[in-house]
């Protein structure tokens, strides 16, 4: 049996073709590939470049398909299956321009976070590349996670730069010696009931735009919101769980609309002291980049969107500050997300050694 795999170098105005020969020796059978040289004149004679045996081709070959598709998996049982699944090829209709050959990618498969792209961008070019290169990464992002990928917020909470860690930690501290611990997990359990129930209350109202009920302790958070729900209009998505197929996270959406007649992931929160700038919000930019990135690779949707809106209410019922992320900002925010989520793999990686 001969089984032929044919490689064509160019080069200064002629054209060799490699040839690579699978042959097999029935005095000791063993198989031996061979390289040969076949010039282009027809009439010379062929050159012999390389020989060596199959067992270390075989080495080397099941090395990569472990590394490019994971080792064999015996059948298991998967509680709180996450949206995400192992064998599944995600593959989408739009994807990104990346003609690099796939030999080229000799990097470490996590490094490939840094420059995964925000949009899900049309291109007949390079589908097959970009669709290995993340399979490869999915698969060894799911391996880290076995299966269960972390959310936005863990991953935020997680990667907290040192100093907004410690000044949370600081202030922490200050509430339970106020408050003491029972004090202070009753304060906390407070402020995510009403969190929970604003939010129900604002979906309630985007859904049929009449007077619902509000909770008393939320007044003024839903007087501060009433001159942003005019400009929320086709509703897309409310309270929507995505989840990104390469990054391996997933969240939740407050919503997703027009805002001015632009598509928008907002995200709503409350607040007792003024928030004019997106800086004054810590790390909700990148959460808001985070989920803009999942609904674009996001098979089940097929959107595409590149801004966002962060809406602050007060509690004092001033009119909400309403921060809108452009696509340049986005852009920004995206790369700072992407240096999170990679922290965090080499976090769990390091854990894991």
């Amino acid at each position: 049996m001969i089984i032929r795999q044919n490689f064509i170098t160019k080069y200064s105005g002629s054209t060799k073709r490699n040839l690579t020969i699978f042959t097999k020796n029935e005095t000791n059978k063993k198989i031996s590939i061979v390289k040969r040289n076949y010039p282009s004149d027809p009439k010379a004679s062929t050159v012999i470049l390389e020989t060596k045996e199959a067992s270390e081709v075989m080495k080397k070959l099941n090395w990569e398909l472990k590394h490019m598709y994971g080792p064999i998996l015996q059948p298991k049982t998967v509680t709180n299956q996450p949206i995400l699944k192992r064998g599944v090829n995600y593959r989408t209709e739009n994807l990104i321009n990346d003609p690099t050959p796939i030999h080229e990618y000799d990097k470490p498969i996590i490094s490939e976070i840094s420059s995964f792209p925000l949009l899900n961008k049309t291109s007949n070019v390079g589908k097959s590349v970009f669709l290995n290169k993340a399979n490869l990464l999915r698969e060894d992002l799911l391996d880290r996670c076995a299966l269960k990928p972390p959310s936005v917020s863990r991953i935020l909470e997680k990667t907290m730069p040192e100093e907004n860690a410690l000044r949370l930690k600081l202030w922490k501290q200050k509430m339970i010696e106020e408050l003491g611990e029972d004090g202070f997990k009753k304060y906390h359990e407070e402020i995510l009931a009403k969190g929970s129930s604003l939010h129900a209350s604002i979906n309630s109202y985007l859904t049929s735009e009449s007077e619902v009920s509000v909770q008393e302790s939320n007044a003024g958070h839903w007087e501060s919101l009433k001159a942003v729900f005019p400009q929320i209009k086709n509703i897309k998505l409310l309270e929507e769980r995505v989840s990104h197929p390469f990054l391996c996270y997933q969240g939740i959406v407050d919503c997703f609309a027009e805002y001015r007649g632009r598509l928008v992931v907002v995200d709503w929160k409350t607040s007792k002291k003024s928030k004019s700038s997106l800086s004054s919000t810590f790390d909700n930019p990148l959460q808001i980049a985070a989920y803009v990135g999942a609904l674009n690779f996001d098979s089940r949707l097929q959107y595409l969107v590149n801004n966002g809106l962060i809406v602050v209410a007060y509690e004092s019922g001033s009119p909400a500050s309403e921060l809108f992320i452009d696509d340049e900002k986005m852009k920004r925010y995206w790369k700072e997300w992407l240096k999170r989520v990679k922290k965090y793999w080499e976090m769990v990686e390091a854990e894991q050694s």
